[in-house]
């Protein structure tokens, strides 16, 4: 059957659904007794491409004609998987959609993203694969966790760019396990549900599918549910298209494998489902680092200013945590040494991922030759930065958007945001207050050897400065083009460099040292958690008379990371 749709993830639009929440949902450890199942994983691998546990897709964006298509794809021929979506916007990674995807074995799910007509991203799908809630398409993106300041329009367009976060919360295997973690020979009525036949899984609005609105406040009852430990077997793809300008790049999302063992095999994490309803998560300071969630201030694991303080530029939680906030990348994925986790424990898990993203220096190439009217943008996307600082927006105005009312979580071992290094600047082209972190030096390279530092960016929405601010958790750079001629056309947070000497083509280096835990940003730092790729264009006018082809590329960026890991 067709899913035609509904919304998600804010409370109004899960709660009209009929699936009221309850208590929040815990992470577990599968026992696997007698199986091949429990979980196991001590460590997260990440790697470009490749198949994983959870996915990033760096950037997605419906801007100015551009559409987003992408692809995930089970290659677990034997078990379904449980998946969280979430899509998360480019400013300071608020959640604008989020929804629960069931994947038969050997699945593949396929969706459009485009602008819709009251100016918000929304999905399109014709796949007939399980969803909850089971009518998505054609639903608008969700601005309620947007400022209230900010107008219709304006919480719009905040929706149209952005990345996306992909999680297997755990497998569903053919048979129902045992309360005591072995396996059974009874078929499993959620992989029933959600395996295809001829072509159309038979249980979307199955019981089994409905039972998932309640908490499985226990392992027996996750097992009950047909919940396993989550292994590996995803992969995705992305293609942003421009049909009016006849253009298209492509892309593949980031894996991120949980791994055990000093050879870094494939692993099993914790089973860490979450009902997508609305209903409050209790102690949501042992599933998320994310300090807008977070309810205690200050302290060792608390919501902190900072600058070691107590965060006071308001009360905690800043948002009050829903089942649907949850999972997220630092929920604890790995085998922990006691549970039900403790407040500590999605810290040392963002630390972790945070630090396995970490570069000193972002490297890639640039065309911008006007004989082929080459033009090239390049993709930062800093994925992890929510689980370190975020933006309070209750003050009532824009300009109440302070440095003060950045709430930080402070990593255990080593900082990469903090009071020095994050900033807020208001844009004066989308009025949204947006965290930045500001980078060292960049130096550009013509293919004659030819070497020059950069010393003065254009910063989009800022003022010119010695070094390239990275506003916004997903930042697009535009080589040699002015405002608005980029690739890409992103609106929400953009820059644009001029390289000196009228270099065309080349390539370059912007260095982005972060943090040495205590001091200001040197060479000698930690580095920033940053993905990405450049996007390139280019036409040829020759090839037919009266005819211009047009050409595109991508190139994942080339990294130096910390001396020491």
């Amino acid at each position: 059957m067709r899913k035609n749709l509904i919304a998600m993830s804010v409370a109004t639009l899960v709660a009209g659904l009929g699936l009221a929440g309850g208590a929040s949902a815990a992470v577990f450890a599968d026992n696997g007794v007698a199986t091949t199942t429990p979980t196991n994983a001590t460590a997260e691998t990440v790697q470009n491409g490749g198949i994983g546990h959870q996915l990033i897709i760096p950037y997605y964006n419906v801007q100015g004609g551009n559409a987003t298509l992408f692809n995930i794809v089970n290659t677990d021929l034997v078990n379904g998987k449980a998946v969280k979506i979430r899509f998360r916007g480019a400013s300071n990674s608020d959640d604008v959609f989020d929804f629960q995807l069931y994947l038969s074995p050997g699945d593949m799910w396929a969706t459009t993203l485009t602008k819709a007509a009251d100016g918000t991203a929304t999905l399109a799908t014709v796949d007939k694969s399980c969803t909850i809630p089971n009518t998505i398409n054609g639903t608008p993106f969700v601005t309620a966790r947007l400022p209230s300041f900010l107008t219709a329009a304006q919480k719009a367009q905040q929706t149209r760019e952005g990345y996306i976060e992909i999680f297997n919360m755990a497998d569903i295997p053919p048979t129902t396990p045992n309360a005591d973690g072995s396996s059974s020979a009874t078929a499993n009525p959620l992989y029933t549900a959600i395996k295809h036949v001829n072509g159309t899984p038979p249980g979307c609005s199955s019981a089994a599918i409905n039972a998932l609105a309640t908490d499985p406040a226990t392992l027996a009852a996750a097992y009950a549910d047909g919940f396993r430990s989550p292994s590996t077997g995803l992969f995705a793809n992305f293609t942003i298209i421009n049909v009016p300008k006849s253009g298209a790049e492509t892309g593949e999302a980031v894996s991120i494998a949980a791994t055990v063992g000093v050879n870094g095999a494939n692993g099993r994490g914790n089973i860490v489902f979450f009902p997508q309803v609305a209903g409050g998560a209790t102690t949501p300071d042992s599933f998320t680092a994310d300090p807008a969630l977070r309810t205690v201030a200050g302290g060792a694991t608390g919501v902190q200013n900072g600058s070691g303080g107590a965060y006071a530029g308001g009360t905690v939680p800043i948002i009050a945590a829903s089942q649907f906030d949850l999972p997220d990348l630092s929920t604890p994925y790995l085998l922990l040494a006691a549970y039900p986790p403790v407040a500590a424990d999605p810290i040392n898990q963002a630390e972790a991922l945070t630090r396995s993203l970490a570069v000193m220096n972002v490297i890639n190439e640039f065309i911008t030759d006007p004989v082929i009217a080459a033009n090239t943008d390049w993709v930062f996307s800093l994925p992890t930065r929510r689980y370190s600082v975020a933006l309070d927006y209750r003050p009532a105005t824009a300009a109440g958007v302070t440095n003060a009312q950045r709430a930080f979580t402070k990593f255990i071992n080593r900082d990469y945001f903090d009071s020095t290094n994050s900033p807020v600047a208001l844009s004066s082209t989308t009025g949204m207050p947006q965290i930045c972190v500001t980078t060292q030096s960049t130096v550009f390279y013509d293919r004659e050897e030819g070497t020059f530092v950069g010393s003065s960016f254009v910063i989009s929405p800022n003022p010119p400065a010695p070094q390239f601010a990275l506003c916004g958790e997903t930042n697009v750079l535009t080589f040699n083009s002015p405002f608005g001629a980029s690739v890409l056309g992103a609106e929400i947070s953009s820059a644009n460099t001029t390289v000196p000497n009228n270099v065309t083509v080349g390539w370059a280096q912007v260095n982005t040292p972060g943090l040495t835990t205590g001091a200001a940003p040197n060479v000698g730092g930690n580095g920033l958690p940053i993905l990405g790729k450049a996007y390139v264009t280019a036409r040829n006018n020759a090839v037919q008379a009266g005819f211009t082809t047009n050409f595109g590329g991508s190139w994942e960026h080339r990294y130096q990371r910390p001396l020491v890991p």
